[in-house]
């Protein structure tokens, strides 16, 4: 990329973050919307949403070309009290369809650079957040989202506003509950709700006259809220709206088997307890919630580590293994986050230079590429230099990513200790892609010598052997191409889990790369597991076949004692292409001179982990799955030395390919094109002239 080119994207991302909106005309308001003119209804132009354009007053007023001319056709005048009629229904219709402009005309927030009050003018980040929240709902599905906040951008409120606008504007007898971490937060939340009261007229939701909107007590609870509307003694329900409040401690609202929309807040504090889980309690309110639409669950909170449960919902959410959808916005889609470069070419020639710089340029604290970093996630220069000033106010980088995350990997990554740097996973990760083949290799039996006949693929979508590319035929064969490495895990769905590596060695010949073609994760018996990995091993051109001795000879709860003799005596009688060590002393001094498997232990581990740390960094493989890049993030060197995945994580797919990539590198023989004789080359060239 040239500097030129740097400028030229720079612009045209700052003009996506400063894009004119205006809520009032619609102008660069979320989802699809159509201009409109109405000459004697302000502001005449509008770009009103699609959905709006269906309702038949303002289809009839359309076709009229504007207010007066439709109070005449269809009341025979437009006096001040009929158009006024007209022009709040009109309003309404628009309120009901239209959230910006509703929130903008009636809410009021509390101003963060301090003074009065603010109208509710939705900022970059919370217009791309009701993207989606207004996607699910205009499909009409439930509205189902874990978002994982960064600072002060204004999510809590616009989830909590958001939910007020459907009580009020799309459903009556709605009720709703807010549950936080302790009741100071929870009454704030509620507090924004309130606010918003006091400035929406009793006409929007259709309360007859000018009475003030309230919460009053539900049923004498402090917890539980109705709004009303009247004034003295004469006050009256308004659409039958119950607001409850909770905390993790007391989050029981009296009725929550009618409840319908709930939102958990900073969900990522709260910690279990003896005989409480934050899965209990969201189970347990969220269970009455039904999947019908205008129904809304937002878990929110900013990241707390990751041994939580706020961040193995977001895994599964982001993975796809939940039905909510999972939300993260970077700092620098915020607009405050900014401070102006007046050089802008200087500045692209500053990043440029910096980008594979591993120390901090003169006045920055961290290493030049991560800026680069920053620019590839698609910060702007301005929210880039921005972020070299911010980083200033604390001491170490880790605080800042937990403040300020670029992605959702820093956000809950809030240790120093990890060992692979986002920087080259980010570019690791560039060829990784979903997998062209999902299913099982299998022969004629599950174990022995059958288990090896007849080998083939089958597709099946509940199959765990993901495939990007199955084995080649070649004219020619390549000897040690395929090797195929495994880490066992336990049997129990708890438990670590097993899994079974394939890379490709074919381009080492030709100065490439090795690349991984397939990969088995899942849960299995130790034995069967071995007579699995091996059919993966010989379905790829029997390829060498290494084993992770460890977990088999280990004598634990999850295993029958030591297996190892007897499963790699088995699986060597059948398959003779396995991985041999030299034997540890005690063996050699039994006569016995070698091992079957690759020992993990103190001496080799930290060699392994080296070695994949290189191979990460100067890209010396060729990555797929997205699963592995996830599980590299989160390895860690812990306090007492030792290697391993963050609390709550796996490491399996890790150690797979520190395995796998120490033997490709340092211990198997260099692919090599094996040239048949010419006698068996003619033989074959007739076989195929035959076929």
């Amino acid at each position: 990329m040239t500097i030129e080119e740097l400028v030229s994207e720079n612009e045209r991302r700052a003009a996506e973050l400063h894009a004119p909106f205006n809520p009032v005309t619609g102008e660069g308001s979320p989802g699809r919307r159509r201009e409109v003119f109405i000459p004697d209804l302000y502001p005449h132009h509008m770009r009103l949403p699609v959905a709006m354009l269906k309702n038949k007053l303002v289809r009839l007023v359309l076709k009229a070309g504007g207010i007066e001319a439709f109070c005449l056709d269809r009341y025979g005048e437009c006096g001040e009290e009929t158009r006024e009629k007209v022009v709040r229904e009109f309003i309404r219709v628009r309120c009901r369809h239209d959230f910006p402009f509703y929130a903008y005309a009636y809410n009021e927030i509390k101003n963060k650079d301090g003074g009065r009050n603010i109208h509710f003018k939705l900022s970059y980040p919370q217009r791309y957040f009701l993207s989606v929240l207004e996607e699910m709902r205009l499909a009409d599905e439930p509205i189902r989202v874990i978002l994982l906040k960064s600072r002060q951008w204004g999510g809590s409120t616009l989830v909590q506003l958001y939910i007020a606008w459907i009580q009020l504007m799309h459903r009556e007898g709605w009720y709703s509950a807010i549950v936080a971490q302790d009741g100071t937060t929870s009454r704030k939340i509620k507090a924004m709700y309130s606010k918003m009261l006091e400035r929406l007229p009793a006409w929007l939701i259709r309360c007859p006259g000018e009475a003030q909107l309230a919460f009053t007590p539900y049923e004498g609870s402090q917890l539980d809220s109705i709004i009303t509307y009247g004034r003295g003694t004469n006050i009256t329900r308004a659409r039958d709206t119950v607001i409850t409040v909770g905390t993790y401690n007391n989050p029981t609202a009296g009725r929550g088997g009618d409840i319908a929309c709930v939102h958990y807040s900073e969900v990522g504090l709260w910690e279990d307890t003896d005989g409480k889980k934050p899965e209990d309690i969201i189970r347990s309110i969220s269970s009455s919630l039904l999947l019908a639409p205008l129904t809304v669950e937002v878990i929110e909170s900013t990241a707390n580590g990751m041994g939580n449960f706020f961040y193995r919902a977001y895994q599964a959410a982001k993975e796809g293994r939940s039905n909510r959808r999972a939300v993260f916005i970077p700092w620098f889609r915020a607009e405050r986050n900014e401070l102006p470069v007046k050089d802008k070419l200087a500045f692209a020639r500053w990043l440029l230079d910096n980008r594979d710089n591993d120390n901090p340029p003169p006045g920055c604290l961290d290493a030049g590429k991560y800026y680069w970093y920053l620019w590839t996630l698609g910060a702007t220069f301005e929210s880039i230099r921005w972020y070299t000033v911010k980083r200033k106010e604390y001491i170490d980088h880790q605080d800042m990513m937990a403040e300020y995350p670029s992605d959702d990997i820093e956000a809950f990554r809030n240790s120093g200790r990890s060992v692979f740097s986002l920087y080259y996973l980010d570019k690791l990760k560039e060829t990784c892609r979903q997998p062209l083949h999902v299913g099982e290799v299998q022969g004629d039996g599950v174990q022995g010598k059958a288990s090896l006949q007849n080998l083939h693929f089958v597709p099946d979508r509940g199959g765990l052997l993901e495939v990007w590319m199955l084995p080649q035929k070649l004219k020619q064969k390549v000897t040690h191409r395929y090797l195929v490495a495994v880490d066992v895990g336990g049997r129990g769905k708890d438990a670590d889990y097993s899994d079974i590596l394939v890379i490709d060695r074919y381009w080492l010949m030709f100065g490439g790369a090795p690349e991984v073609v397939a990969e088995w994760h899942g849960h299995i018996d130790h034995d069967l597991l071995a007579w699995k990995a091996a059919q993966v091993a010989a379905f790829y051109d029997r390829a060498l076949l290494v084993i992770e001795s460890n977990t088999i000879e280990t004598k634990d709860n999850d295993t029958d004692g030591d297996q190892s003799e007897l499963i790699f005596n088995r699986l060597a009688g059948v398959y003779g292409n396995l991985y041999i060590r030299r034997a540890s002393e005690a063996k050699i001094a039994q006569g016995i001179t070698t091992e079957y498997g690759f020992h993990t232990n103190r001496k080799t581990k930290p060699m392994l982990i080296s070695n994949l740390v290189a191979c990460v960094r100067d890209q010396a493989y060729i990555e797929r799955s997205q699963e592995a890049i996830a599980e590299l993030a989160v390895y860690e060197k812990k306090d007492n030395g030792s290697f391993g995945a963050a609390p709550d994580n796996h490491d399996d797919r890790v150690m797979t390919r520190a395995i796998g990539l120490h033997v490709c590198f340092n211990e198997m023989d260099p692919p090599a094109i094996v040239k048949p004789k010419a006698k068996q080359a003619k033989k074959a060239t007739l076989t195929e002239a035959t076929i």
